[in-house]
């Protein structure tokens, strides 16, 4: 039988799967592909002249407490592994370092990447020309808190109202801004924004066409279908998301994310120098927005535990 060892090197002599080494400029050799368990382990490998690996770099997921997940990763070298041509007494500590720095950027920014991941916007939007992210930590079940997106209203902020009363005034619009019913989720969609899509008590997508640079700016709201296919010149599509996920140890982290994609070359360069101008009024809004939210679900996690004890 053979060993494991064994089992490698055979496997890497017959695998064709290379990762180009793209941090050598010009190499066109990298790591081979020595062992693969989907959605569990990834080995890679370098391989010296005789097919056998010299190096050997596993990343690992393993299952974490509260639906989370840890990323492990294990590099070993032989002492057949030359780094550069520098003798093993001089590259081995600089080796060290080197992967360390190099490793530590890797984990933070595949961290990065997969708790950005938004599968259900990504479906509306995949591409979008600008992307603005924010979130809270709140101390209260996920399913308080996404039910306080409901009932949180904008225009209960002062500080909300001058914000959108300055745009007005500074693009002079000439509509006065109407009543509009309270909570988030109806005062958008009074607004002209439709729900794209939805995972009930998790996650929900808001949509609308526009042109965001008129003075009197107006939302064209569609179906999924019909936002995602459209592409009529002059206009840009936005979407955002209201989400919450659980977070340690009772708690929630609530975030919103918008993007925007312009559908031609012409409304791109009208709505970036737009967005230049009004970047800070949209982030100072989101963030009051997640600020009340964030009181709201914490005040109503509050009673419901007051309520609970009472009965």
């Amino acid at each position: 039988m053979q060993s494991l060892q064994e089992r490698v090197v055979s496997y890497a002599q017959n695998r064709e799967d290379v990762i180009l080494a793209g941090f050598f400029p010009g190499k066109t050799d990298g790591f081979h592909v020595l062992a693969v368990d989907p959605g569990r382990s990834l080995v890679l490998g370098w391989l010296a002249s005789d097919g056998s690996p010299i190096t050997s770099w596993a990343f690992v997921l393993d299952d974490a407490e509260n639906d989370t997940t840890r990323l492990l990763t294990r590099s070993r070298a032989s002492k057949r592994y030359p780094f550069l041509g520098v003798p093993p007494a001089l590259g081995n500590p600089v080796i060290r370092v080197v992967h360390f720095i190099m490793q530590r950027k890797q984990l933070l920014g595949i961290a990065h990447r997969a708790e950005q991941f938004d599968a259900l916007l990504d479906r509306v939007m995949p591409e979008y020309d600008i992307v603005e992210r924010h979130r809270v930590r709140i101390d209260a079940l996920p399913q308080v808190a996404f039910d306080a997106a409901h009932h949180v209203s904008l225009a209960q902020s002062l500080l909300v109202r001058a914000i959108v009363k300055l745009r007005a005034t500074a693009m002079g619009a000439t509509q006065a801004e109407p009543d509009r019913p309270h909570g988030l989720i109806a005062e958008t969609t009074s607004m002209g924004w439709r729900a794209l899509a939805e995972i009930p008590g998790c996650e929900l997508v808001m949509g609308a066409v526009t042109q965001p640079w008129m003075a009197d700016v107006t939302f064209r709201p569609l179906d999924r279908d019909a936002f995602v296919a459209f592409a009529e010149p002059g206009f840009v599509k936005i979407a955002w998301t209201l989400r919450v996920d659980g977070a340690l140890p009772h708690g929630t982290i609530f975030s919103t994310e918008t993007r925007a994609l312009a559908t031609d070359r012409a409304a791109r360069l009208k709505f970036l120098r737009y967005w230049r101008r009004v970047k800070p009024g949209v982030v100072a809004i989101r963030w009051i927005l997640l600020r009340r939210l964030k009181r709201a679900a914490e005040a109503n996690q509050l009673q419901s535990l007051a309520h609970g004890r009472t009965h």
